[in-house]
């Protein structure tokens, strides 16, 4: 986070952290709302992987054993970790409670991420956590769309016609209207990739389904100055060539920041020859 706040004025494109927070880090309450107030954090999202990481230690311990080196601990270590945590159980409800009343209060969206069923992304909702990512089944996404909730899929799950872990096709979700926006999760390239596959499938027309890659996903994070072609808002566009549909060109806040390919070729063959006049 302090990176990132020292490359912000040298940065050509619009770059924000999203924080993921495990529900029972009841302990570390203060120094997140430190850093969201230090580092102006807009988005943050709950996730409950104590469950998880219970049943991985029963059933799959070798994947307890690569999470664990990924944090620089040993098995041991972390489940003593995840233990320690899952003793939080009792108090976090109300630390929840407390951190949404401070999130309010600071204007950060917040969310859930993987939400297994209807009732976790109910109880997440009535929270005030209204953005429901990456929902695990179709039911969560069935109930945050009841009571006016976003869904957020990974568009590699539609480039690979599945989700990597084995949850629900976000395919599914939109066949359904179930989902509003598409995020590019683990591969960037994913996200326009997916939108042309949802065309080529004939789920989305090319309005909507770049819509879903764009201007759904400034709405519902309150990026009211981006996301539509229009008088006043930011020049935030995307070129791509239309027929292999890479993404040639990026133009982000009116500054050129990405130009390769066709759309390079053209851009500097039309430049106009500068003449030199003796004087």
């Amino acid at each position: 986070m302090s990176a990132l706040d020292g490359y912000r004025n040298h940065a050509m494109t619009d770059l924000r952290i999203q924080i993921r927070c495990e529900t029972h880090t009841v302990d570390t309450g203060d120094r997140l709302l430190q850093a969201v107030k230090r580092h102006n954090i807009d988005y943050v999202v709950f996730n409950n992987h104590l469950e998880e990481a219970l049943f991985l230690a029963r059933e799959n311990p070798d994947q307890i054993t690569i999470w664990a080196q990924k944090a620089g601990r040993t098995p041991e270590e972390h489940m003593r970790l995840v233990r320690a945590a899952f003793n939080q159980s009792p108090k976090v409800p109300r630390y929840l409670c407390s951190l949404a009343e401070n999130f309010d209060a600071l204007g950060v969206r917040y969310g859930s991420h993987d939400d297994p069923d209807g009732d976790t992304r109910e109880r997440y909702s009535v929270l005030g956590a209204r953005i429901c990512e990456f929902p695990t089944a179709r039911g969560p996404a069935a109930v945050a769309k009841a009571v006016g909730d976003h869904v957020v899929m990974g568009a590699p799950n539609v480039v690979r016609g599945g989700s990597q872990a084995g949850n629900i096709q976000a395919t599914r979700l939109v066949t359904d209207n179930l989902c509003d926006v598409l995020v590019s999760d683990y591969h960037y390239p994913a996200l326009s990739k997916a939108a042309f596959r949802m065309v080529d499938e004939g789920l989305l027309d090319l309005p909507k389904a770049w819509a879903m890659i764009s201007t759904n996903a400034a709405q519902i994070i309150g990026l009211t100055d981006r996301g539509t072609l229009s008088l006043g808002q930011r020049a935030d566009i995307a070129i791509v060539n239309a027929s292999t549909h890479a993404v040639e060109g990026t133009i982000s806040g009116g500054r050129i920041t990405h130009l390769t390919g066709e759309a390079a070729h053209r851009f500097f063959a039309n430049q106009p020859t500068s003449h030199l006049a003796a004087e």
